[in-house]
């Protein structure tokens, strides 16, 4: 007999020391129409204005103070009141009424000092040069008072992530004197030219202009009035009337090879205002002209800014306009707008890139490209496959694998003609620029490509770019399958990739990805007239490995990996990514899709989202994983994975879950983040980095895809001339619209009446598949176009389907007219687990199973909580379907009760043979066993991950050998002893390891009867192991018997170098914060009030290292014969420090 113990006390959400609180915050901007709206918000340069497809852009944000990235400082422009004596900045205004109003700010301001009016600001970026103008008018303002302004303090300084929000702060775009005293201007007239950073040029048109001093800013009559030019910038002021003034700057003038614009001097003949004129550089004659600034003329004056602010308007509008969406929630009606400019501003010819503002960068992935399709714009993504196809690798492998002994064999070497880098490799540039780079994009890249294929049905393309699958495919086989299980390494290969290290294990995630590009070719093929046999054959032999080795049948989801060395364990607690990537890629069936989706349910922790005066209720957002102990990217709070979350819920058939997380997300991003309308990496719940950026192109790619394919369900297969559509709507709306450039959808409910209105625009004339959930059990009518049409009725998951097949139509206007009862349907019903007849539950005939019953070695599901997930099928009026049951199953663990000390208890210190010092744990050479292939891996120090490969931590047990001293021994702050060296020269630890440094197991004798054994442990753990069992001890009886207490990553085993953090949401250890010792200060602690920084790594790093104290019951009543101190995960160092027994 075998008693297994794991701590857990149900403390879920504590876990020793202060739990991390977020401040409160309040409600950023609300909707008013396809506005953002904010009234005397308090922040500066939170919405960035685009403009052209550049990385130039204006700053803008709650307060009417402007900047511009050129990037680099471009300057700050801001403006104040002045009447007689009396001034104020006007970010300092009374009260400030901001509006984003996609791709432009307004502002409407009262003040006393305007008197009973307002003035009104509009603000906005060029769109074929790269500049600013703002258009400035009074309302009723108190004619004594003057508008007065001042720009200056262009640096061209680059900041460390472009200026952008979390990175670098809100002072960076400050008007600071020392940013002006490298700037020289030339004044003529109401124009001026700034000259700086040797030699570079900005221009400007205001209504008037004089030299001021940056120095002098306390108020805007000081700044007005200075004399001195210390710091120079330009400044002015001019009466407010009701008549509008503009304000225009102008970047890079003189630089004709940009295409810019230019205010440069003219003879005076030339012009009727002297100064500076405004001169095109270069005509705006690409194929996505938008309109010409100088409308013809050859020379501009201030009589021409208003119409350049209207063309930009024009244009502005028009891309705004680009997707229009229409439904009963006010909050979601601006996304159109919002999702269109924030997609254009990820575009720069040729490609899409990793972010608008921060990460301003080309890479092939990862998912910013997935927003051109649904967007309608299939030639940006054309563009951007086929200069990336440009830069394939075409030349075999000139070496063999090549691990990086320079980065501790964390990742394989970066050098292109390397087994990694060579036939296939996809490069990080376009157009032929051959280097190598440290992700695999590759498989994110042809999942946009093989998708853009259905958006177009373009089969001359599809045969154009036939030879980049082809080498894909191949490369991918030859580096991460090399073994051919059908199970496919992760070589950095989803944006939540830089800290996930698989040792060469098969990963759900990238198989997924591969079963559905080879799947994919396998179609391709035969409408090419190519031989796709080999990708369907190892299609199905991916798949058969998926559902046989990563499938966990009793919880119901697939496992994050497949360990390939060591005991070969599969790891039950995969990460969001890894359920949704497999539905994406359509590896599940519906029932495997919906128990998939029930993990996350129970076992992903979810945030309340609320906010002061935000009357919202029911938001959450999920945290990537629940692992432990952090490190970046491996448990966040980021928009683009809730989004494809929520995508993967639609396809999963559970769209009211869909929907929640769907809008909690956006509503999260879009009103209560910084930026209005904007797409941020990482949310302001995320507990370690907080909100990250603006316009991320990862959330702008899964926005536009979770809207178009997930909310409205429009899937188009143009290959197989098929267009399928699967609304996703909430139940209770009465109607929805949505406007994107291939197709307008309209949806109108009255009584039992519903309406669908469907006009496509695709290139090619596509059949129309419709599903509809049932909203009641019978159908009185169905008619398309006026004229009556058969259905089908759909046994679904989760609720009754009515199909619709139709041939191509121009356009279709169908009706549907409901009678009978409501459908009774919930998306779940919570039950008892109970055997059910098979009559009345199970799967349908024909349907496949998802290896159900099927047993496999070496899998920690047994030890994993979990939910099953039975469907019975229910029936009611003329539909059938599968009704989903859900099972709460209890924690399959044991609470441990501390020992009780009392006089009459006695402790026995175990002797332990030691077998190294507890400081070189990692100065060892982990070397082997090790993959021979390409992977990412620990580093051979045993710490860090392949981003931070040089890691270390101090382990210093100096204050423990002090507090042992002559009696060699310390005690816990309970009493209890344990024996311990003082003497530095001797060993203090046993250590057990997979490693071949160390044994796996070691054993040591027992005798007698003791009612607990309390234990001093200290060794290794990290995220990839988080979650289950890292090691054992086992208590051997002399009947026979044995009881063994698993050591959990993060329940009861902690890494050596740090403490877990905690916040009760995304970081848990579902049990008490354990007693360590931490040892250099030679004390028993439970936390620490300052820890120390691991650079790159954590933020909870303990000075010197702490070993826990752990304590196991056991069988009183029987005699001891041994201790068996056992590493079972791979990556991991189990050390026992000291053992004590306890008897009473």
């Amino acid at each position: 007999m075998i008693k297994q113990w794991t701590i857990w006390l149900g403390l879920i959400c504590w876990a020793g020391g202060a739990v991390a609180q977020k401040p409160a915050r309040s409600v950023h901007y609300r909707p008013q129409g396809t506005d953002f709206v904010c009234e005397n918000g308090q922040q500066r340069f939170n919405r960035a204005l685009y403009g052209g497809n550049t990385a130039f852009r204006v700053e803008a944000g709650d307060l009417p103070e402007f900047a511009m990235y050129l990037p680099g400082m471009g300057g700050n422009l801001h403006f104040g009141l002045m009447s007689g004596k009396e001034s104020k900045w006007l970010i300092d205004a009374e009260h400030i009424r901001a509006v984003y109003r996609p791709g432009k700010m307004l502002y409407a301001i009262k003040d006393p000092l305007l008197g009973k009016g307002v003035m009104q600001i509009e603000v906005l970026a060029l769109y074929d040069a790269e500049g600013m103008i703002v258009k400035i008018a009074g309302k009723d303002v108190d004619s004594r008072v003057e508008l007065m302004w001042v720009y200056g303090g262009v640096s061209g300084k680059k900041f460390s992530r472009n200026g952008d929000i979390g990175a670098d702060p809100e002072s960076s775009f400050y008007l600071h004197a020392a940013n002006c005293k490298g700037n020289a201007y030339t004044i003529k007239g109401n124009t001026f030219q700034l000259t700086y950073g040797g030699g570079k040029q900005l221009s400007g048109m205001f209504p008037n202009v004089k030299i001021g001093d940056a120095s002098k800013m306390e108020s805007p009559v000081d700044a007005y009035g200075a004399t001195t030019a210390e710091a120079p910038v330009v400044t002015g002021k001019a009466v407010i009337i009701a008549e509008e003034r503009y304000f225009l700057l102008l970047n890079k003038p003189a630089d004709v090879a940009e295409g810019g614009y230019a205010l440069r001097q003219n003879k005076p003949a030339n012009t009727t205002e002297g100064g500076y004129a405004l001169h095109l550089n270069k005509p705006a004659d690409t194929a996505e002209k938008r309109y010409s600034l100088l409308s013809g003329k050859q020379v501009i004056t201030s009589k021409d800014l208003p119409h350049i602010f209207n063309n930009a308007d024009k244009t502005r509008h028009q891309l705004a306009n680009r997707i229009k969406l229409q439904t009963p929630d006010p909050y979601l009606n601006t996304l159109g707008g919002a999702l269109s400019l924030a997609a254009d501003a990820i575009w720069e010819d040729p490609t899409f890139l990793h972010g608008a503002v921060a990460w301003r960068m080309r890479l092939n992935a990862w998912r910013g490209a997935y927003v051109a399709d649904p967007l309608g714009w299939h030639d940006r993504a054309r563009k951007h496959f086929s200069s990336y196809a440009l830069s394939q690798v075409t030349t075999p492998p000139e070496t063999g694998v090549v691990m990086d002994t320079a980065l501790h064999l964390a990742r394989h070497q970066e050098k292109i003609g390397t087994f990694l880098f060579s036939d296939g490799y996809i490069c990080r540039n376009p157009n032929g620029d051959i280097r190598a780079h440290h992700y695999d994009m590759n498989l994110v890249f042809i999942d946009q490509l093989l998708r853009h294929f259905n958006w177009t049905g373009d089969t001359a393309y599809v045969r154009e770019m036939w030879p980049v699958i082809k080498r894909h495919l191949a490369w991918e086989k030859r580096n991460f399958d090399s073994d051919n299980d059908g199970l496919y390494d992760a070589y950095a290969a989803i944006w939540a990739s830089d800290a996930l290290q698989y040792s060469g294990g098969g990963v759900t995630h990238t198989s997924a990805y591969n079963y559905f590009a080879n799947k994919t070719a396998a179609s391709l093929a035969k409408l090419i007239g190519e031989d796709g046999a080999r990708y369907e054959k190892e299609a199905q032999h991916i798949l058969s490995s998926i559902q046989k080795y990563l499938w966990l049948p009793e919880q119901g989801w697939y496992a994050e990996y497949k360990d390939k060395a060591g005991r070969q364990l599969v790891h039950p607690a995969p990460g969001l990514w890894t359920i949704y990537h497999a539905i994406d890629s359509r590896v599940p069936d519906d029932f495997q899709a919906y128990r998939s989706l029930q993990y996350i349910e129970d076992h992903i922790p979810r945030i309340p989202v609320q906010a002061k005066g935000f009357s919202e209720k029911d938001l959450y957002l999920l945290s990537t994983s629940d692992w432990q102990p952090y490190t970046w990217s491996i448990n966040n709070v980021a928009l683009a994975e809730n989004l494809h979350t929520a995508l993967a819920y639609w396809q999963g058939n559970r769209s009211n879950e869909a929907f929640r997380l769907w809008r909690s997300a956006l509503l999260e991003s879009m009103y209560l983040s910084a930026s209005p309308g904007g797409f941020q990496q990482l949310s302001y719940y995320d507990a370690v980095r907080g909100e990250l950026y603006r316009d991320f192109a990862d959330p702008i790619g899964m926005a536009a895809r979770s809207l178009v394919e997930g909310l409205f369900g429009i899937q188009p297969d143009a290959l197989h001339d098929t267009l399928m559509i699967r609304p996703g709507f909430p139940a209770d709306w009465e109607h929805a619209r949505l406007e994107i450039p291939d197709m307008t959808f309209a949806f109108n409910r009255k009584g039992d009446t519903d309406r669908y209105l469907i006009s496509p625009s695709f290139r090619k004339k596509l059949q129309l598949k419709l599903l509809l959930a049932a909203r009641k059990d019978d159908v009185a009518s169905a008619s398309v176009n006026g004229k009556p049409v058969r259905y089908a009725v759909r046994a679904g998951v989760g609720a009754p389907l009515i199909e619709l097949a139709l041939p191509a139509e121009a356009k279709y206007e169908i009706v549907l007219q409901w009678k009978g009862r409501p459908v009774k349907t919930s998306e779940q019903v919570s039950g008892v687990r109970q055997e059910l007849s098979s009559t009345t539950t199970g799967r349908p005939a024909g349907a496949a199973a998802p290896a159900a019953g099927e047993s496999r070695r070496n899998t920690e599901a047994s030890v994993v909580s979990g939910s099953n997930v039975s469907f019975r099928k229910v029936k009611q009026g003329i539909f059938t379907w599968w009704q989903p049951i859900v099972h709460k199953a209890k924690k399959d663990t044991t609470s441990i009760p501390p020992p009780v000390i009392t006089p009459a208890t006695t402790f026995e210190k175990v002797p332990v043979v030691f077998n190294d010092k507890v400081t070189n744990i990692f100065k060892q050479a982990y070397l082997s066993p090790r993959p021979v292939m390409p992977t990412l891996q620990l580093p051979v120090q045993g710490i860090g991950n392949w981003c931070y490969p040089l890691t270390m931590a101090s382990i210093d047990d100096s204050g423990l050998r002090t507090a042992a001293g002559a009696r060699n021994e310390i005690r816990t702050a309970s009493g209890i002893p344990f024996s311990t060296p003082s003497d530095t020269l001797q060993k203090n630890i046993l250590f057990t390891s997979q490693w071949d440094n160390y044994p796996e197991l070691a054993t040591i004798a027992l005798s007698g009867k003791a009612t607990y054994l309390c234990l001093l442990m200290a060794g290794t753990t990290n995220p990839m192991q988080s979650r289950m069992t890292n090691g054992f001890v086992i208590v051997a009886y002399t009947d026979g018997s044995r009881d063994s207490m698993r050591l959990k990553n993060p329940q009861n085993w902690w890494p050596i170098e740090q403490d877990y953090f905690t916040d009760g949401h995304a970081f848990t250890t579902d049990a008490p914060h354990p007693e360590r010792l931490y040892l250099k200060e030679g004390r028993f602690a439970k936390g620490l009030d300052k820890y120390a920084v691991i650079k790159g790594f954590s933020s909870r790093g303990i000075d010197g290292g702490a070993a826990t104290v752990l304590h196991m019951p056991l069988q009183a009543d029987k005699t001891l014969r041994s201790l068996t101190v056992q590493a079972y995960t791979n990556d991991v160092v189990i050390g026992l420090m000291a053992a004590t027994l306890l008897r009473q």
